[in-house]
């Protein structure tokens, strides 16, 4: 594994996608080789068959992340995986077409076409089921021991169970006494002793690393067989930082405030911010010029649905609680909230409009928001901001909630690409946990990560209501 901002991101998935690209690019490449010469084919040179290739490439291997194929802690039957990787081909296979028909010149010839589609579709195909074969048999893991059977405890063996397909194997755990010794956690994973047999148990194990997941270090904590085991070479982690590594989030349950206090990631460099600032100007201004006539059909189809205003405003909470008023293309009916209470949607929503529920589904309905952006309210990437309403109910039922205002609310966030829409106090507090972690974090390549995926989002219209 390896990091990407304080992140663990699986060198597996990124294997995966090279060698797939090198698989796409042969193909091609071997059938302009295969059929050069021969009656019925068109003469090109290689310059021009390695564009193509790249061509091809680039259309399949987006419709392959698109459908999760490169997301390993998704599990996906055999089935699912053929069947994704059979629209992918399709895709390329109609695009390619429809290329070739509109313009010749930039087409593949026949031979070349279907020949090319014929080897990427066997090699990848060869590929994948050799590749899953090694991650669940084959490939080394890394086994994972965890100190203490309490809630953390069971909480990071959850996420490790959650990412064995990314090379994590959870062992077991670790009882802070003889009492708790010999039984299970939920039923599964078993309790292998106390801490008196933590060396005998790694050697047995062939442990990883130790994951210690004590919350209370008075009485009950090994510090004598810690010090013996990280004096061996044993890497031992403490589970805030590796629960955050794994899952993208910060627990706020369990941990005091001394983690934030005293924790160097929370704080900002004043150039970042500056940086950030000037760029998100920049992009905002030319984005606003660009999407205008775009607005004005928008506009258009909201008059013709439904009698109401073109656009909608809200009071939200920016950044050190200031109240801010952003834009939104309406998307409801016109009088949704008829005694003025805040409301939150769900699922199936009637009081969305026909032109609503694409425009919601899409996140146009939240491109207006680039105004607040160029105004400086609003980042591109940031937690999204909140209605005062459910922010006084949050704060007052969610620890450590107020930090979200620490930095400037965004168009899209880590919350948003990580989890789906929250509309509940639970859903809240755990899309918390995905915002702390990008305040935590914040940088410019992770910004560039989270609008890369919001892409993906945006074009399968996940988690919008």
């Amino acid at each position: 594994m390896i990091t990407l901002e304080n992140r663990f991101f699986s060198l597996r998935s990124a294997a995966c996608f090279f060698v797939e690209t090198g698989i796409i690019m042969t193909s091609v490449v071997a059938s302009f080789i295969m059929l050069h010469g021969r009656a019925g084919t068109p003469v090109v040179s290689m310059g021009d068959v390695v564009a193509r290739a790249m061509m091809i490439t680039f259309v399949c291997q987006s419709c392959m992340y698109l459908l999760d194929l490169y997301n390993f802690r998704l599990f996906q039957t055999i089935g699912e995986m053929l069947f994704a990787l059979a629209i992918a081909i399709g895709v390329v296979c109609i695009g390619i077409g429809l290329l070739s028909h509109a313009i010749p010149k930039f087409g593949v010839a026949s031979r070349m076409y279907y020949l090319s589609i014929l080897l990427a579709s066997v090699s990848l195909l060869a590929w994948r089921l050799l590749f899953e074969l090694y991650i669940t048999r084959l490939a080394p893991r890394e086994n994972i021991l965890i100190v203490g059977t309490g809630p953390v405890a069971r909480q990071i063996g959850k996420e490790v169970e959650k990412s064995e397909r990314l090379g994590f194997r959870l062992v077991g755990f670790i009882s802070q006494n003889q009492q708790g010794a010999g039984g299970t956690i939920d039923g599964t994973k078993a309790v292998l002793g106390d801490s008196s047999r933590m060396s005998e148990i790694i050697e047995d194990h062939k442990v990883s690393k130790v994951v210690v997941a004590i919350t209370e270090r008075r009485g009950e904590y090994p510090i004598k067989e810690m010090l013996s085991l990280r004096v061996a070479g044993v890497p031992i982690v403490e589970w805030p930082g590796f629960f955050e590594k794994l899952s993208g989030r910060i627990p706020i349950d369990s941990l005091a405030p001394s983690f934030f206090i005293f924790n160097e990631g929370f704080r900002k460099s004043r150039f970042l911010l500056m940086l950030r600032r000037a760029v998100s100007a920049m992009v905002a201004a030319v984005a606003l010029v660009f999407l205008l006539p775009f607005f004005l059909l928008v506009a258009i189809g909201i008059r013709l649905d439904s009698p109401g205003p073109v656009f909608y405003s809200q009071i939200r909470v920016g950044q050190n609680g200031k109240k801010i008023r952003i834009y939104k293309f309406r998307s409801m009916c016109n009088d949704a909230e008829q005694n003025g209470d805040a409301i939150w949607a769900t699922e199936n929503d009637q009081r969305i409009t026909r032109v609503g529920w694409f425009l919601r589904k899409s996140r146009i309905d939240e491109l207006p928001q680039i105004w607040n952006v160029l105004l400086g309210e609003l980042e591109f990437v940031g937690p999204r901001p909140e209605r005062p309403e459910f922010v006084e109910t949050l704060q007052a039922q969610i620890p450590y909630y107020a930090l979200r205002h620490t930095v400037k609310p965004g168009l899209t966030g880590w919350a948003q690409v990580m989890f789906h829409y929250s509309g509940t106090i639970d859903e809240s507090k755990e899309k918390l946990q995905y915002d702390l972690f990008y305040i935590k974090n914040m940088s410019l390549k992770l910004d560039l990560l989270i609008l890369f995926h919001t892409v993906k989002i945006v074009l399968l219209g996940r988690g919008a209501r």
